[in-house]
């Protein structure tokens, strides 16, 4: 069948244009239902080349695929060079593609390296749709940073890193809470919100602000936070968890550039421990990716090379807080 257009994949999947369209282009906000819907859509119409013919190996290409949702955030920057590190040891090298947020582009990621015959893929997933469909193939794969149930993978817990991050702010004498993210949902913010009931806080939702870009942009981080800050006479809370160290400096810089002092009248702490946490002095949420990517490796190797059983493995890694200047102050 030949390729569809936007307003026939729309009409098949019994939704709009402009819904196919954010789909497609990775927007987000767009129900998971609504996304496998579509994606089938355009699947089955061919729009997505359809290479699953090549994935028979012929022989071993010692060339591991490695799929991200982004590379512009300094985290993912830390994972990739950990990656080749690691890969080089094992005797392979690595074929990288970045979804850029978008199920489409993941997928045509995942067709280019079942094309290329690689011997394994190793993924930071932007759609449940494709994990799915992932899980099936020959190919062994494996999640890093996330756990699901139905593939293996490494990951970290999430609900703890939020714990901590809310522990350290009540033991410093705080009582009111903000939080920077792009939705009130998922284990980190649920941790976080958790502590904070379990030692007799509340997290007030209008301290919440939201960023309607994750990490990959800067500059609409920037904007969504200014525009929070802006709207307001005075902070109604004195610390801030943000969900990636990028968020927690634009956080910062807003609030300086308007002569609110750190960690004085605000503390904040940030997540993934990058290079940006480090120089800024921000405290933050450390991930071990060394383990992480060593562990997603032994994982990978043993499917490849079939010494493993055929039960999935998921593995949790445990976080750390590694406090800085900015929260580095008790409230009396």
């Amino acid at each position: 069948m030949g390729k569809m257009t936007m307003k026939e994949i729309a009409k098949r999947a019994k939704v709009s244009q402009p819904t196919v369209s954010r789909v497609i282009n990775g927007h987000k906000g767009v129900n998971e239902k609504i996304v496998s819907a579509v994606m089938k859509v355009i699947e089955e119409a061919g729009y997505i080349p359809n290479k699953a013919a090549q994935t028979l190996k012929r022989s071993s290409t010692n060339i591991i695929g490695i799929c991200l949702k982004e590379i512009n955030n300094p985290y993912y920057v830390e994972i990739i060079n950990s990656l080749e590190l690691e890969a080089r040891k094992n005797g392979y090298n690595i074929l990288l593609h970045n979804s850029n947020f978008n199920p489409v582009t993941e997928w045509e990621n995942i067709q280019n390296f079942l094309s290329r015959q690689v011997d394994g893929i190793i993924i930071v997933p932007t759609s449940d749709f494709n994990l799915d469909r992932i899980s099936k193939l020959d190919t062994p794969a494996v999640v890093i940073t996330q756990n699901y149930k139905y593939i293996d993978s490494v990951g970290l817990n999430h609900l703890q890193a939020g714990k901590l991050a809310g522990e350290k702010f009540i033991h410093s004498g705080h009582k009111r809470f903000g939080y920077i993210g792009a939705e009130m949902d998922g284990e980190k913010f649920y941790g976080f919100v958790n502590v904070l009931q379990e030692n007799g806080f509340s997290f007030n939702s209008e301290h919440f602000i939201q960023v309607h870009e994750t990490s990959n942009s800067t500059f609409m981080v920037r904007r969504d936070i200014e525009k929070y800050i802006d709207q307001l006479q005075k902070l109604d809370f004195t610390c801030v968890f943000a969900e990636n160290d990028i968020m927690a400096f634009e956080f910062m810089r807003t609030v300086q550039e308007r002569q609110i002092s750190i960690p004085e009248e605000v503390s904040i702490i940030g997540f993934d421990d990058t290079y940006v946490a480090k120089i800024m002095e921000i405290s933050s949420i450390h991930q071990p990716i060394e383990e992480m990517v060593k562990t997603t490796f032994e994982i990978l190797m043993s499917r490849i090379n079939q010494k493993i059983s055929s039960s999935l493995v998921n593995m949790l890694m445990e976080p750390t807080l590694i406090e800085r200047k900015s929260s580095k102050f008790r409230r009396s």
